[in-house]
């Protein structure tokens, strides 16, 4: 089922044209602040095929990212933000997982003491070079609206609209509507409380899967369909470190066979500034996930795991510490590990590290 399709050209023009708005308005006076870093890194990656045999493959890559933001302060308590997020990523032997990436965003928003509304439109999308017509395009639009409820409570309500097309496997394809709500209290200056929850709706190009009268999965004559309902909580202590511990639960029903699932996962995040001006990151993630019937949902090819995005896995347990070094102002170095793996499926075991040493330009 396709609700509406709009072309990447179209979402490029709209966006060169959003942008280029400020600066050939007649508005006589508004602010911009403007700013930018540069990452580059050199790292290795001991799984570069996401493989889950005893074959993996290892390899040393480069990565790079560019970005810019801006933030144009406007008349009527108006203000247009936008961002431009480029990537690379490079590999020594493995070219065939070359990557580029590019994010476009773009934000308008209204706040005053009572209100807060906000219009925001990204656009995504990944290529890989050295396959044969693979890449995928990720659109997507966003409205918002926030109140202070009191000085220590704040409500949100949002409802976020993307299609995410992949090429070659257009099955692969899909469209999501989210409904979501939040509201934050501040209990006091250092610890903030968060409770969440959402609806997300999404419609699938490829087929469902059905159980035929032998018993057997087969395709079904209609498309898969899912509905995905979400609650989390948040705690936030940050005296002069952060620390930050979230509880997720989500159900989900689809009309494929096997697919409705109920998943847990739980995160911390933990930031400390260490002496001579070193700060040390921890994020980490435990996931367990039930499906109804197939026990895991994942694209498989020769033994292959397959991740599109930002998807990842049904059951991806992770570990990120990052440790960064500021040199100056604009300049910092940083040693990052990133482990994934799924301790907690009933699919073949998988694993995946990554280890990487680079520096950080910018503000």
């Amino acid at each position: 089922m396709t609700l509406f399709r709009i072309s990447p050209g179209s979402w490029l023009a709209f966006f060169s044209l959003a942008f280029s708005l400020p600066f050939f308005s007649p508005a006589p006076a508004f602010s911009a602040d403007t700013e930018g870093r540069a990452v580059f890194n050199l790292g290795y990656d001991d799984n570069v095929y996401d493989d889950t045999s005893n074959q993996k493959k290892g390899d040393f890559l480069y990565r790079m990212v560019l970005e810019g933001r801006t933030l144009i302060s406007l008349p009527q308590t108006l203000a247009l933000s936008g961002s431009l997020w480029n990537g690379a990523e490079f590999f020594t032997r493995e070219e065939s997982e070359n990557r580029l990436r590019q994010k476009l965003s773009l934000r308008l928003g209204s706040e005053n003491r009572f209100l807060a509304a906000f219009l925001k439109g990204t656009l995504e999308g990944s290529f890989f070079p050295w396959k044969e017509n693979c890449y995928y395009f990720k659109p997507g639009t966003e409205f918002s609206l926030a109140r202070n409820l009191s000085p220590v409570f704040r409500a949100s309500l949002a409802l976020n609209y993307q299609y995410f097309d992949y090429h070659p496997e257009a099955d692969l394809s899909y469209q999501f509507l989210v409904y979501s709500g939040l509201i934050e209290s501040r209990i006091r200056e250092d610890l903030r409380a968060e409770l969440s929850g959402a609806e997300t709706r999404r419609w699938n190009e490829g087929l469902a899967h059905i159980r035929d009268q032998q018993n057997n999965l087969d395709w079904a004559d209609f498309t898969r369909d899912d509905l995905v309902d979400e609650f989390s909580l948040a705690l936030a202590y940050s005296p002069r470190y952060l620390l930050r511990a979230a509880y997720h639960f989500q159900t989900g029903t689809s009309n494929s066979y096997g697919l409705s699932f109920r998943t847990h996962r739980m995160s911390l995040t933990f930031s400390y500034p260490l002496p001579t001006k070193t700060i040390f990151h921890l994020f980490g993630v435990i996931q367990v996930k039930k499906y109804s019937g197939l026990g895991t949902y994942t694209i498989w090819a020769e033994d292959r795991r397959i991740i599109l995005a930002d998807e990842q896995d049904e059951n991806l347990n992770a570990i990120n510490v990052r440790v960064e070094q500021k040199i100056n102002k604009h300049l910092s170095l940083q040693l990052n590990y990133n482990r994934y793996s799924n301790e907690f499926s009933r699919s073949r075991p998988y694993s995946k590290n990554l280890f990487f040493l680079g520096v950080r330009f910018g503000t």
